[in-house]
């Protein structure tokens, strides 16, 4: 191991390249802006981008007296007099390129509804998809998609799309346009109830829409005008086109590029009043926990119920009293071998479903990227939810506003409480300042009753027609037990971050403070504190993403982080990732990574959970992927990166997706995982020790020596190492305990084979099967005491083993039948066994469960008593 100490003049360096930075951001030039890119497109080319340039993406809406017949034939008079527009341009696969199908869309407004009208012309109309899926599942079809930013906010919008079999999607759009897969930005547990219907016919589809105006969220003016944009996806043509067009080197501000509907004159909000009563009936089947091998049975009857009521003309109340979430997919199973909690996504509707109110990010750019001040999974982790609501809107003035309380316990018992309030207010267009402040109130505990705050005021400032912007946030949390004696535990947290975030070249530079007592995870999310960190990050759209020789894009990103600790300034590393993403002319995608971690050296103060730092190896990853062609109705996607270690550690990971459409009622996809590690110096436990008239002694359970007695000690032979290990190693205690971290060289396998098949019988009743097989297996040998954070020490009797295996089976399968809108009845199984074995620290050792054959490891997880859940569960939605 290197001892490695960053110089006064490293740093000075790297505060320079930061000024540089920020110079470059307030006074740098745009020449990446949307209207230099369109400009320069078009003044050599003759496509579409000239007439996109030089004309404004403006469309009258027309009023209509008398209600649409939502069947699908745009036979009304209303739909010939309203105004068309057509001109959609590519976004995929050649951005700009005149559509090679002509699409006419129209808009009529009436009293309380808002009519969307496409006929969408396909000179190949019989090989037009029509792939039915289950509600917001925007799966291998034609589809149109039309965008309603309603607040004219450029921040948000509300998202419709129905596919050529009639299947509908509803989102919810956030001014960002990057993200995985095809629905970028997009809030998919957001649900309305609105109407929908298509026609084919032999010059292509029709579409016709018909949504509430109580679906949507607007001023109160008599003159509206609302932002709008419309897409149009052909898998079979691997072509999506756009009205008006968002750039790729534009989509990070999507809402913001989006076209005008104007003329909806002397129109009101309505209020959207929904209560959704439902019904449970529960089976479950598991292993009586007193009697080995026998099943027990319990049944259960539950009833509980949603509210939603539009207060005002922009302000919601949701409500739930007695949640159910029996139907929502299984967390996936995995091997966590780091100091940090596993976070897992959200999945849960009701906390779902405007998540983006709430959201409050930390740790920027740093090692504690992908924090929140909110983090919903807490609610309901250690005791049923008894009751939540929510209060969100947007006065006329640019405010919004989120507030949210919940309470949960046993047997109907309110034991945990959380709160939070959420406010957001809007200026110049897309602009905006910040505040949350969220609560937690525990139940009595022996160390008394824990309470905590949580809060921060966060910015997100923008430049030059939303080219450049300053974002970062302030924060605190302060956290006391109900004991007086107990001092409280308060800590802060800061960033700031500068970027250009659009055009064909971007940056950013970010600075990260987190000292050691900030800690919001009663409430929130937060995997690591105690750090500075500056951060930096450049990527450029090659060739302005046009085409050139094989490629239809190119991609290529380039970021760093540089870390020190809050307490003390110890160097904590550099870490430097390059990254390019390409798109071959084939349709068929290509992915290189090179990760460099520790290059100059640095240290880990978490990985010995509380024993103090350990220095880290210089560790290099490469990493590859590649995808076949997007139009095909299968695909396939291997991906590989393997990493090696300064100090002769290895890993290595392979990892294949796929996914067919077996016709248009039978979607199948797999995701198959393998990782595996050699010799990776990792740590296995904190171990006490103490010197005995005979000899050494080590705890006999791997805790520290003040919880354990002098009976819980056991000696062995350590041939005399052990005397020179501790004589430069402080004592715990006065009594000459001694209590170290243990390392060694980690040998791991495991994995992971997850199956999702969907089969669709109508547009509103469904299937859907998910399964997930995981196995995993590890081992340490040659074992070291951690002596300083530079000097591992060999210990070549030291007489604990650490061998695992772990097998896990879980399935989940959900038959779905919407038999009128928002109204469900869900049929349930839900399918567990879980089979583990870890080595008995101490001898008699056995066989160790890393030599379990893997076919082995698969049996015996079959050979458990499985965990069985069935369910049926109906709802029913009154709306008014």
């Amino acid at each position: 191991m290197r001892r490695v100490r960053i110089s006064v003049f490293r740093k000075r360096r790297l505060l320079a390249c930061g000024a540089f930075f920020l110079v470059l951001f307030l006074f740098g030039e745009a020449p990446g802006s949307l209207y230099a890119q369109v400009r320069e497109i078009a003044s050599d080319s003759s496509s579409g981008l000239q007439a996109y340039a030089d004309s404004p993406s403006n469309l009258q809406a027309y009023h209509v007296q008398s209600a649409i017949a939502i069947d699908g034939r745009l036979d009304e008079t209303g739909w010939h007099e309203a105004e068309a527009i057509s001109g959609f341009l590519q976004s995929e696969p050649e951005e700009g390129t005149p559509a090679s199908q002509k699409t006419e869309v129209r808009v009529l407004y009436g009293a309380s509804d808002v009519y969307i009208g496409a006929v969408l012309f396909d000179d190949e109309a019989s090989d037009i998809q029509q792939t039915l899926g289950r509600r917001d599942d925007m799966n291998r079809a034609d589809w149109f998609v039309v965008s309603i930013d309603s607040y004219l906010d450029r921040k948000t919008a509300y998202v419709f799309g129905v596919n050529a079999a009639g299947v509908q999607f509803d989102a919810i759009r956030t001014g960002t346009g990057f993200g995985g897969g095809p629905n970028r930005g997009m809030d998919e547990s957001w649900d309305a109830v609105w109407a929908s219907n298509v026609h084919v016919n032999s010059e292509g589809w029709v579409v016709e829409m018909r949504i509430p105006y109580s679906m949507l969220r607007f001023a109160k003016a008599s003159t509206q005008a609302w932002g709008i944009h419309f897409e149009r996806r052909m898998p079979r043509r691997g072509e999506e086109v756009q009205w008006p067009l968002v750039l790729r080197a534009e989509r990070n501000n999507q809402v913001a590029n989006y076209g005008t509907l104007q003329g909806l004159d002397d129109i009101a909000p309505r209020r959207n009043v929904q209560v959704r009563p439902y019904t449970v009936s529960r089976l479950q089947t598991e292993e009586h926990p007193d009697e080995p091998g026998e099943i027990t049975r319990d049944g259960t009857f539950d009833v509980g119920g949603d509210l939603k009521i539009g207060l005002g003309t922009n302000i919601t109340l949701d409500a739930t009293i007695n949640p159910d979430f029996g139907q929502v997919e299984a967390d996936p199973a995995e091997l966590n071998l780091t100091a940090f909690e596993t976070f897992f996504d959200e999945r849960r509707p009701f906390f779902v479903e405007g998540t983006q109110i709430y959201e409050f990010r930390i740790g920027q750019g740093g090692p504690g990227d992908g924090g929140n001040l909110l983090y919903t999974r807490r609610i309901g982790a250690e005791a049923p939810i008894i009751g939540a609501t929510k209060l969100s809107g947007r006065t006329a003035g640019g405010l919004s506003f989120g507030v949210l309380g919940a309470s949960t316990g046993h047997d109907f018992d309110p034991g945990r409480h959380y709160g939070v309030v959420r406010l957001s207010q809007q200026f110049q267009s897309l602009s905006s300042v910040g505040g949350i402040l969220t609560v937690f109130d525990g139940p009595e505990e022996e160390e008394g009753r824990l309470r905590s705050l949580a809060g921060g005021a966060d910015w997100d400032l923008r430049f030059r027609d939303n080219t450049y912007n300053l974002e970062g946030f302030a924060s605190f949390t302060h956290r006391r037990w109900s004991v007086e004696d107990e001092s409280p535990e308060t800590g802060v947290a800061a960033s700031l971050k500068a970027a250009k975030r659009q055009g064909s070249f971007r940056y950013d530079l970010a600075a990260n403070l987190f000292d050691d007592q900030y800690n919001p995870n009663d409430v929130g999310r937060l995997r690591r504190n105690n750090y500075v960190s500056l951060d930096t990050g450049i990527d450029y759209q090659v060739n302005d993403n046009k085409p050139f020789g094989p490629f239809q894009r190119g991609f290529i990103g380039f970021n760093t982080g540089h870390q020190w600790a809050y307490v003390d300034g110890l160097y904590l590393g550099t870490d430097m990732r390059m990254f390019s993403r390409w798109t071959l002319r084939s349709f068929q995608g290509l992915g290189f990574d090179f990760f460099v971690d520790y290059p100059f050296g640095g240290y880990d103060i978490f990985e010995t959970r509380g024993l103090g730092p350990r220095a880290q190896p210089v560790a290099v990853e490469f990493g590859g992927e590649f995808e076949t062609d997007d139009r095909r109705a299968w695909r396939v996607g291997p991906e590989v990166s393997l990493t090696f270690m300064e100090d002769g550690g290895r890993e290595y990971e392979v990892e294949i997706r796929g996914n067919w459409n077996v016709g248009s009622r039978l979607t199948l996809s797999a995701d198959v995982e393998a990782e595996w590690e050699d010799d990776v110096i990792a740590w296995s436990s904190n171990e006490s020790f103490i010197r005995g008239d005979a000899g050494w002694l080590i705890g006999a359970e791997a805790d520290a020596p003040d919880e354990l007695g002098p009976d819980d000690y056991v000696s062995f032979d350590d041939q005399g190492s052990l005397d020179n290990v501790f004589r430069s190693v402080d004592p715990f205690d006065e009594e000459g305990h001694y209590y170290v971290p243990i390392f060694g060289p980690r040998d791991t396998r495991s994995m992971d084979v997850t199956l999702r098949s969907s089969i669709t019988f109508t547009r509103n009743l469904s299937l859907q099967i998910y399964g997930q097989l995981f196995v995993a297996r590890g081992r340490y040998a040659d074992f070291q005491i951690l002596q300083d954070r530079d000097t591992l020490v060999p210990v070549e009797t030291f007489p604990k083993r650490d061998d695992f295996a772990f097998s896990s089976v879980q399935a989940n399968t959900v038959l779905r039948w919407e038999y009128r809108p928002g109204s469900t009845l869900y049929l349930v199984w839900t399918h567990g066994r879980r089979a583990e074995d870890e080595l008995n620290p101490l001898a008699p050792w056995g066989a160790s469960p890393y030599n379990t054959p893997m076919d082995r490891q698969i049996a015996d997880a079959f050979d458990i008593i499985p965990n069985n859940v069935f369910l049926i569960k109906l709802n029913y939605t009154f709306l008014r």
